[in-house]
């Protein structure tokens, strides 16, 4: 009897480690979008801030802008991709620039978001990314970038 309830506890904590393995790669490559808010003006238009997201995605869509993304970020490399190419090619299907809201200290405004959808597990590669793509957002749009930046 005594072997069976020991079998019966092994095979018990087999069961928990793998449930266990199984909810953690779960939750890992769940969806994790990460972006960076830009706050617009409240009495903007709805129509220009469309027209505005459409620039704005179309110019951060270059091809040449994205491996110039790719070579800073090392994307390839991170991503195991062969050349940065690919990896401006994976970017540019990941890449959003959606409207959206931002909380301010004046409360919530809208903004248009500037971001990466990935997974949970490459968020950090994401936010660098998203910080990257924002210097573009500055050049392109002819914004001064915040002076403390880090």
């Amino acid at each position: 009897m005594q072997r069976w309830i020991a079998l019966g506890l092994v095979a018990m904590m087999l069961l928990c480690g793998g449930a266990l393995f199984a909810f953690r790669s779960y939750k890992q490559n769940r969806p994790h979008p990460v972006w960076v808010p830009l706050p617009v003006n409240a009495a903007l238009p709805v129509a220009k801030r469309d027209e505005v997201i459409a620039e704005l995605k179309k110019k951060i869509g270059d091809s040449g802008n994205l491996i110039s993304v790719c070579k800073d970020v090392s994307l390839a490399k991170k991503w195991g991709l062969d050349s940065d190419e690919e990896a401006a090619a994976e970017l540019g299907r990941r890449l959003f620039v959606r409207p959206g809201d931002a909380d301010t200290p004046m409360g919530k405004v809208p903004a248009i978001h500037i971001g990466v959808n990935g997974k949970n597990k490459e968020r950090e590669v994401s936010g660098q990314i998203a910080m990257r793509l924002i210097q573009d957002v500055w050049k392109i749009l002819g914004i001064e970038p915040p002076a403390n930046q880090e």
